[in-house]
């Protein structure tokens, strides 16, 4: 009974863990899209705009909510179809910042459009950051073994205690600049999007 009472606690903690997450991580979301959409558009930022969406937390938190399930269900199929889905949902937060009058199902539809045939390019986008990946996770190794080989006696404690330092800020720096260009990449098929609805407009039009 103990361990049954204990694994209920621990499923209720973890529930109400999960909903703080989609509550803050959900305005933050939606926040942060303003922050990289104006550096995108060369409009004055700052470190505010990451809280600027607070007033919005109901449509942050069904946004992640949504997102989040839809994406955990088709990853029970296989895990494959779930980052497929991922990916089509990707729009989604820069969509529902520039467009707040729509719900966070219509906005997951319309990033699943606007990724049609556009879900391999946000996928090489993602890949080209892997080599800095790669590199900033070595930091801490080498600094590791530096100080377990004691190669350099105090120069290698300073080293690691370095790391600790270099390690957040490069990747913080590394994250930073990925959700600008993948804020770029919205804004550059949401154009192309725009100008082939136009087209088909004109089209419609001249038929008629």
């Amino acid at each position: 009974q103990v361990f049954i009472s204990s694994l209920i606690i621990l499923f209720l903690v973890a529930i109400v863990i999960a909903i703080f997450h989609m509550i803050i991580g959900g305005f933050v979301s939606l926040g942060n899209a303003k922050f990289q959409l104006s550096l995108v558009d060369q409009k004055d930022v700052n470190i505010g705009d990451l809280f600027s969406q607070a007033s919005r937390f109901k449509a942050g938190f069904a946004m992640k909510f949504w997102v989040g399930i839809k994406v955990l269900l088709w990853s029970l199929l296989l895990f494959i179809p779930g980052i497929i889905k991922g990916y089509s949902y990707s729009m989604t937060p820069y969509i529902m910042y520039e467009h707040p009058e729509l719900s966070a199902s219509d906005a997951i539809k319309k990033s699943q459009e606007m990724m049609d045939g556009n879900k391999w390019r946000l996928f090489c986008l993602h890949f080209s950051f892997i080599g800095w990946h790669l590199l900033i996770s070595l930091i801490p190794m080498l600094f590791a073994t530096i100080l377990i080989g004691g190669l350099f006696g105090f120069l290698s404690a300073l080293l690691a205690f370095a790391s600790l330092v270099v390690l957040p800020v490069c990747g913080y720096i590394l994250n930073a600049y990925q959700e600008a260009a993948q804020a770029a990449f919205y804004r550059d098929i949401c154009d192309t999007h725009k100008e082939t609805k136009d087209m088909f407009t004109i089209e419609e039009e001249a038929l008629l």
